[in-house]
């Protein structure tokens, strides 16, 4: 599959989290209250016909200028993985079309893992130098990717967004 964005982690070989995947998007611009409103809408209609993936509202978005952090779960214990991916695919073409996206990280690639896949080392490969990104407080959890270093932190923190969280659920 192709995407009008950058996609790092679109179907990792290997991961860590079990059923839950940790994301990062960097917009290309910062998305204001009117973009976020567009984005929830865009999330919800989404989710609505998906058989592997859900957010769930206890798992809130945290915003810093042009990035948000996300979390996607599996719906069951026998998730079909493939299918997995191909919906989380579409959740991110879905968030670009209601704002533009221009990189989207999956956080839990385990990289720190040796691995014969082929899109996994062109993803380590290829990924970009990011200038300044967030340093994530958004649960302690310890990060086996590479990009976690990368680049000075942003003079931002990141925060969750009350109105988006409530128009996502709605």
């Amino acid at each position: 599959m192709s995407f009008p964005f950058l996609f790092y982690g679109a179907a990792p070989a290997e991961w860590y989290g079990g059923g839950r995947l940790d994301y990062e998007i960097r917009f290309a611009e910062a998305p204001g209250p009117a973009e976020r409103a567009a984005i929830a809408a865009a999330v919800r209609l989404e989710l609505a016909g998906k058989a592997e993936i859900r957010l769930d509202t206890h798992d809130r978005w945290h915003w810093a200028d042009t990035w948000a952090a996300l979390v996607v779960r599996t719906r069951t214990m026998d998730t079909d993985w493939p299918v997995f991916f191909d919906e989380v695919a579409a959740l991110f073409a879905a968030i670009h079309a209601a704002c533009a996206v221009e990189l989207v990280v999956c956080r839990s690639v385990d990289t720190a893992r040796t691995t014969d896949d082929p899109w996994t080392t062109w993803t380590l490969e290829s990924r970009p130098e990011i200038p300044a990104r967030p340093r994530w407080t958004t649960g302690g959890r310890a990060s086996h990717d590479r990009f976690a270093a990368q680049g000075p932190p942003l003079p931002v923190e990141a925060a969750f967004d009350a109105e988006f969280e409530a128009a996502r659920r709605a």
